[in-house]
């Protein structure tokens, strides 16, 4: 555990009580595939780090639609389960397992002292927060006022960043569920975008053939 909370960004700032409590009240949690990590109304959970596996962050709107804002992996970090010190924030988040997932967590009270009580980790909370709320935003923007064509090519985009592969491991239906549409409106976009020789769609992945057409229809 110690290994984990001495790469924090934060540690080498905290007085040696702060440390010793950080060693007492963290700790550490598996989830397995598709289960949930967080969801609104469980409360305050804490700040948690991947240390292995991958994060789906959701942004869930009134009228029942959702989409993914953000994938976490090993050694990145998360405040939006931090509720209790986001009082005025009124969007909902769901975080869900993709892949087995180990956490390192501190929780919401330890890490509340921490801040109340320490500059340096105040600073930092604020900096990850914010740092998410540009997840945020691209996510309404995107539900708000892209079509389903941008939505699914920003998707396979960002995924292909994501693992520097042109070849996206994912099904219909699961894309469909990531942009908050119906799996037969996505087939037909694929199938679309297939039709133009921009992508190679294949069982349970798609392959990207024209980044640059495929970029060009979102930047316009």
């Amino acid at each position: 555990m110690e290994e984990y909370l001495r790469q924090l960004p934060f540690w080498e700032k905290l007085s040696g009580e702060h440390r010793e409590l950080c060693l007492r009240r963290a700790r550490e949690e598996t989830f397995g595939a598709g289960e949930m990590v967080y969801v609104p109304t469980q409360g305050c959970l804490g700040m948690i780090q991947v240390l292995e596996g991958v994060l789906q962050v959701s942004l869930t709107v009134e009228d029942g639609r959702r989409a993914t804002m953000s994938r976490l992996r090993g050694g990145e970090l998360c405040m939006l389960t931090m509720s209790c010190m986001l009082t005025d924030i009124t969007f909902d988040v769901e975080i869900r397992a993709e892949e087995p997932s180990r956490l390192l967590i501190i929780p919401a009270d330890t890490f509340s002292r921490l801040a109340e009580e320490n500059l340096y980790v105040e600073n930092f909370s604020y900096r990850v927060i914010t740092g998410r709320f540009s997840s945020v935003m691209q996510a309404v923007r995107q539900m708000l006022f892209c079509s389903l064509e941008e939505r699914v090519v920003s998707f396979l985009l960002d995924e292909s960043a994501a693992t520097g592969s042109d070849t996206v491991r994912v099904t219909q239906e699961k894309l469909a569920q990531d942009i908050g549409s119906a799996r037969e409106a996505v087939g037909r976009v694929l199938k679309r975008l297939g039709s133009r020789g921009l992508i190679q769609i294949g069982r349970g992945a798609v392959r990207l053939r024209d980044k640059g057409a495929l970029y060009q229809m979102v930047s316009e």
